[in-house]
């Protein structure tokens, strides 16, 4: 089931029919009353991961009902950047690296355990929107790959929390941990990857 707000891409209609995906629609609404539909449509079904891509704060009765099973897509790195406007955060504090993250979803903003990050390197210059440009293909691959480590059952944690991926490769750029899935096709990987 896919659950968007008024203001995605209506190209997810099209998706959703070729894929026999469930999609539901939220109209523009006041925030409670969005909060209320949002966890209405993800508690009436059974779902094994909530993953999220919008750049709303969810309400805690959802973030309780599913504990240890929502991912969140930060376009910053954590824990240096959380809240809105990470890549302008970024862009401001001088770093020479911006990135994305992908972690667990809990009670606190952006503090949930980190599941991947992904970086790019800065240029004089930039400003987030192109630091956007140049993430999002390497944010769009770790976001699958995420996906299908969940899916292998392959998601860990240790005894502080922290999540690992079993027999992954820790430590590589552009993304951490490496990517798995085949990657003929994504042309936003250098070749050493």
């Amino acid at each position: 089931m896919l659950v968007v707000e008024h203001k995605a891409s209506s190209e997810l209609e099209r998706f959703c029919d070729k894929h026999r995906i469930p999609l539901i629609r939220l109209g523009k609404m006041p925030r409670h009353e969005f909060d209320r539909a949002l966890t209405h449509h993800c508690t009436k079904v059974k779902l094994d991961l909530l993953c999220l891509t919008f750049d709303k704060i969810l309400p805690p009765e959802l973030i309780a009902h599913f504990a240890g099973r929502v991912i969140n897509v930060h376009p910053a790195l954590l824990p240096a950047f959380p809240g809105m406007d990470g890549l302008g955060q970024s862009e401001r504090a001088g770093v020479r690296y911006a990135g994305a993250t992908i972690h667990l979803a809990n009670e606190f903003v952006d503090r949930g355990a980190i599941i991947a990050q992904c970086v790019v390197g800065l240029r004089r210059g930039d400003k987030a929107e192109k630091i956007g440009d140049r993430l999002f293909p390497l944010l769009r691959i770790m976001y699958l790959q995420v996906l299908a480590w969940f899916a292998q059952g392959r998601v860990e944690f240790d005894e502080q929390g922290r999540v690992w991926i079993k027999n992954a490769l820790y430590g590589e750029t552009p993304i951490s941990p490496s990517i798995e899935l085949p990657i003929a096709d994504y042309a936003c990987l250098p070749a050493s990857q």
